[in-house]
């Protein structure tokens, strides 16, 4: 009887497997990015995770852009935040991604149990990245442009659930970008 019924549980995950409409995103590896394609602009759009307490930094948060460059060293990114608050006020951050030889991930300087994943998604002007900390696992939406169409919302909401990330957050991008500081 215990054999029989380890079958059943089997052949029901394998038939929940097939009919699953879940789509999870295709992680990009990093190591062999076209960093040309990915440097630049990229505006904050929404964020997911399992917890609520994953997504508390940003509840303040209005708008963000980053302008992600190379650095004279390959093996290095310098990323740069214009981050709105919703109160109206912008503040400024930096960092550094590492990219190391054969690794499918970036790591952030001076953070090393951080580990960042790159994931492609369905619109063109879009990228996925999963976040990993010690404290909080969460993945961002991230766009070329203000407004993306509601299916590229949607289809990152699908793809955070697949993940078990179910916890949801929007940004408003209802006030003007901040600049960047010069540097």
């Amino acid at each position: 009887m215990h054999g029989l019924w380890s079958f059943l549980l089997c052949f029901y995950g394998i038939l929940v497997d097939i009919f699953s409409v879940c789509e999870r995103p295709v992680k990009l590896h990093a190591d062999d990015l076209n960093r040309e394609q990915y440097l630049g602009r990229w505006l904050f759009i929404a964020a997911a995770s399992s917890s609520r307490a994953s997504l508390e930094t940003f509840t303040s948060t209005d708008s963000t852009a980053f302008s992600m460059t190379q650095s004279d060293r390959p093996e290095r990114l310098q990323l740069q935040a214009a981050i709105r608050l919703k109160s109206g006020h912008c503040f400024h951050k930096s960092w550094v991604y590492l990219l190391k030889e054969q690794s499918p991930d970036l790591f952030t300087e001076g953070r090393p149990l951080m580990r960042t994943e790159l994931f492609s998604g369905k619109c063109p002007d879009c990228i996925i990245v999963q976040e990993t900390d010690q404290d909080y696992q969460r993945i961002l939406l991230y766009s070329r442009v203000l407004h993306p169409a509601e299916d590229c919302i949607s289809d990152f909401k699908n793809k955070a659930s697949c993940l078990d990330m179910d916890e949801f957050l929007l940004i408003p991008r209802t006030q003007g970008a901040c600049e960047f500081q010069e540097s």
